[in-house]
């Protein structure tokens, strides 16, 4: 089976996840705001109709944004752009608190017969040019923007959908979904309401409904019926946790083979009627504007316990053997550990004894006390450097483990042992099992192996950079690419 293409931009995907990349680059301090901003790199209008689009705005920084100007310059007087209640002629102010995303509606009505104009938005040293093109017509799906929530562990609340066609095309069916990072849950019980393609399990919920989507109608989900979210009851905190629903045009025929069963079937409501009815045609084209195809939110979750408690280990064999060891943390609970953020990242420092000449180290850890403000040198032998490093482990739930591996060759029998020691932040009020030892023990032969201490799952450590950089599409890209054939990323920052 294969669904119609949704394409979500990495940087609205960043902005969604709170900046978790910003802890791998150069922080800003304490008191510093630093405010991205995002815009869709083209948007098409249908000629003669008005089109809104969104400026991503989201203060990655550690202190708040007062007074921050976003500029709009180099426009086509043709476009009829604009701007907000409160903004002057060419530029805006917004106030942003650290970690919180927010935006600007922007309004284009083109005029004349140009087929493609520009204009240019900037803020600090942000910059996104958009080009803006004249369509005969099409499809066009927007989903309005969901506020944030807050909610205790176990509680959860109704998610306002709201689904329009401001295209020019009829659409017999759609695809429907709310997906969350680790720590929600998306709850239906709805016969059109599935929670995995293929058996293979999604991080959310994908419903269909097989109705007629005219244009200028605009369609929400009943208060009687509604989809919800949960904040589960192991999820850690302080932290806001990610979720986005996203809409996409499908044919009738698809929806209603991934429908079938028993049970309740959840529709949409009409707002209003259309003023206007175009012909079915079940061959859906591609929407029009697809970052308008998805509202991300977040569920604010209050501070909880979760005893990070170091694993340590030893290298174990002869002189002239190679050795691996396994070390990092498990986490005892009783909830899971938060995800990197802006405020506080998970480290684990890990100092390797003496005796060994290392020749692999966890692509997830850097050698020093921290981590590079770059990509560059953390591939290959350069990656390994002295005996101390830093390692970056992902959110552990509850009863799991992140492990890191290090590899090494037996030089000498005189050992200064070596350390494992995590940081646990503001979670962790035990910190007497924080360090545990590394050592090297030798043997008469043979080759050793690690200690890796009792069993428990583990958790997925990241890739080095490419998780660090890949974990801003864990919510609006990857999540929802896992069921949307993706087409195409644009990145304009």
């Amino acid at each position: 089976m294969r669904l119609r293409s949704l394409a979500v931009p990495a940087a609205l995907a960043a902005a969604a996840l709170g900046g978790l990349a910003a802890p791998a680059q150069a922080a800003p301090s304490d008191d510093e705001s630093f405010v991205d901003l995002y815009l869709p790199e083209q948007v098409s209008v249908i000629q003669g109709k008005t089109k809104t689009i969104k400026a991503e705005l989201y203060n990655a920084g550690r202190g708040d944004a007062k007074g921050t100007v976003i500029s709009f310059t180099d426009v086509d007087p043709s476009l009829g752009l604009t701007l907000p209640a409160g903004c002057d002629a060419t530029s805006c102010k917004i106030d942003l608190k650290a970690g919180k995303r927010g935006s600007l509606a922007i309004t284009l009505k083109p005029t004349g017969d140009k087929l493609v104009s520009h204009f240019t938005a900037s803020t600090g040293g942000f910059s996104s040019t958009v080009t803006v093109v004249r369509s005969t017509g099409g499809v066009d799906l927007e989903v309005d923007p969901i506020d944030d929530l807050k909610l205790n562990r176990g509680q959860a609340a109704d998610v306002p959908i709201v689904v329009r066609n401001a295209g020019s095309e009829t659409v017999d069916a759609i695809g429907l979904t709310l997906v969350a990072q680790p720590g929600l849950e998306a709850l239906t019980s709805y016969r059109n309401c599935v929670t995995e393609v293929e058996g293979e399990k999604i991080p959310g919920v994908l419903c269909f409904f097989q109705q007629k989507f005219t244009p200028g109608t605009t369609f929400t989900v009943p208060s009687a019926t509604p989809v919800k979210i949960k904040l589960r009851t192991d999820a850690g905190g302080p932290y806001t946790y990610s979720a986005a629903v996203s809409a996409v045009g499908v044919k009738g025929s698809v929806a209603g083979a991934l429908t079938a069963g028993t049970g309740p079937v959840l529709t949409l409501e009409a707002r209003r009627k259309a003023a206007v009815g175009v012909p079915d045609d079940s061959q859906v084209p591609d929407d029009l504007n697809e970052d308008d195809n998805i509202a991300v939110f977040g569920v604010e979750a209050g501070k909880s316990a979760a005893d990070s408690a170091a694993v340590g280990g030893a290298f174990t064999g002869a002189i002239g053997d190679t050795t691996t060891v396994k070390v990092g943390l498990r986490n005892l609970g009783p909830t899971s550990i938060v995800p990197a953020a802006v405020e506080w990242y998970q480290t684990i420092r890990v100092t390797v004894p003496t005796g060994l000449k290392l020749t692999e180290v966890d692509e997830a850890c850097f050698p020093g006390d921290g981590i590079p403000a770059g990509p560059d040198g953390i591939e290959g032998d350069s990656h390994i450097s002295g005996r101390v490093y830093t390692c970056l482990p992902d959110s552990v739930e509850k009863g799991q483990q992140a492990l890191f591996t290090f590899t090494g060759v037996i030089t000498e029998e005189k050992v200064t042992a070596g350390s494992v020691t995590v940081d646990g932040g503001p979670q962790d009020g035990n910190a007497k099992n924080n360090t545990a030892a590394l050592t090297l023990k030798l043997t008469g032969g043979g080759q050793g192996g690690g200690d890796d201490g009792p069993s428990l799952p583990v958790t997925g450590a990241p890739t080095g950079w490419v998780a660090l950089g890949g974990a801003l599409l864990l919510l609006a890209g990857g999540a929802v690419a896992y069921f949307f054939r993706r087409r195409r990323i644009v990145t304009t920052i």
